[in-house]
């Protein structure tokens, strides 16, 4: 059976590897190589960081110059960390780690920031784009 992939769906490569050289810039010196580490390996985890990764390449999105420590060592010691809430001030996309699903929506089992540590906005899922206008995004909402 041969499978067939619709490259004009595919995001060009040349986003991915912006993203990527926008997050690693970001990225402590101190952690890099385990965070390069954890994005091309993953028998070692890595899965928040390549979904960080994902959202970088696919959205557009501010990122600090500086990642907080703190922020990529829960990516480093969680392997069920997932960068599903974000800040409402800055956008900066932040883990938690939901519960095995259950029904439609499940609650957080772990919410690792209560505010953003980066510039201490407050944060929850979709807490960046509910915080911005449609003239803010640039996205023109449909019409019936």
């Amino acid at each position: 059976m041969e499978i067939q992939i619709d490259l004009d769906r595919c995001l060009p490569e040349q986003n991915w590897l912006e993203a990527e050289r926008r997050l690693m810039a970001a990225v402590p010196p101190t952690l890099r190589e385990r965070v390069h580490a954890s994005l091309v390996n993953p028998r070692i985890g890595g899965r928040g960081l390549r979904s960080l990764l994902a959202l970088l390449a696919t959205e557009t999105r501010p990122l600090p110059k500086q990642l907080p420590p703190e922020l990529i060592r829960v990516y480093l010691n969680d392997d069920e960390a997932e960068p599903l809430y974000d800040c409402a001030t800055c956008g900066l996309p932040l883990p938690v780690r939901f519960a095995r699903r259950f029904g439609h929506e499940s609650a957080p089992e772990h919410v690792y920031f209560t505010m953003c540590p980066h510039c201490g906005g407050p944060v929850g899922r979709f807490a960046y784009w509910s915080a911005r206008s449609w003239t803010d995004i640039n996205v023109t909402p449909a019409t019936a």
